[in-house]
């Protein structure tokens, strides 16, 4: 649960400073402890602000649609990883349907399912692989897919992981700063907006994330 998590996280912080507060760290190692307490803070940042977006969408009207360009989003949004994917030597390969592909739906909230997906996927792979992001049109909607090469996820976790919370064992290795958030917030974005995302994944082979929204009208 958040109350939980967020003790746990709190309990974590409170313990660390008390530690440094009553001598049972040494002064030569204040440096490395405090570095802990900031992340730990981020993480709490992270989960409450996570929290506050599920809290969101679970409230009836909260969407704002508009029409706007997808594959500029994703454009835009792939960039953010720039720094990211350079240090571990990754590449995006863009494959759009269209070169200006319009739909209909909340700017805001695509632009943070598309950069958790991603987000996501680059936790995932390996060093100097690939990441491909596609869009097709099928029965009036636009599919994205986002696949990456990576660890892949384990079949007995793929039902869970869009679970609040939810963290497979892998992720807990290679993600410790995560809240177990991110693809709950990205399942409850797409379903408010009355479309379905699935995943395909192969332990050690890489996963795909595909979701679906729906074509402008009346343009």
């Amino acid at each position: 649960s958040l109350v939980g998590s967020e003790m746990c996280i709190r309990d974590s912080i409170k313990g660390y400073l008390e530690a440094i507060l009553d001598g049972t760290i040494p002064q030569e190692l204040y440096h490395k402890y405090l570095h802990i307490v900031i992340s730990e803070t981020e993480r709490l940042n992270k989960l409450t602000q996570g929290m506050l977006t599920l809290n969101s969408l679970d409230s009836k009207g909260y969407l704002t649609r508009t029409n706007f360009d997808i594959n500029r989003t994703i454009k835009d949004t792939a960039a953010t990883f720039e720094g990211t994917c350079s240090a571990k030597g990754i590449t995006f390969d863009l494959t759009f349907a269209d070169s200006i592909q319009m739909v209909y739906a909340d700017l805001g909230k695509i632009q943070q399912v598309l950069y958790n997906l991603i987000d996501n996927a680059i936790k995932f792979s390996h060093e100097d692989s690939i990441i491909y992001i596609q869009t097709s049109i099928r029965y009036e909607k636009i599919f994205i897919s986002i696949k990456d090469t990576g660890i892949g996820i384990p079949k007995d976790s793929q039902k869970k992981i869009f679970e609040r919370f939810y963290k497979t064992d892998l992720s807990r290795g290679k993600d410790k700063k995560g809240t177990g958030l991110g693809l709950a917030i990205v399942k409850e974005i797409i379903q408010a907006h009355g479309e379905n995302i699935d995943v395909v994944s192969t332990e050690g082979v890489g996963s795909e994330f595909i979701f679906s929204l729906p074509l402008a009208t009346n343009l």
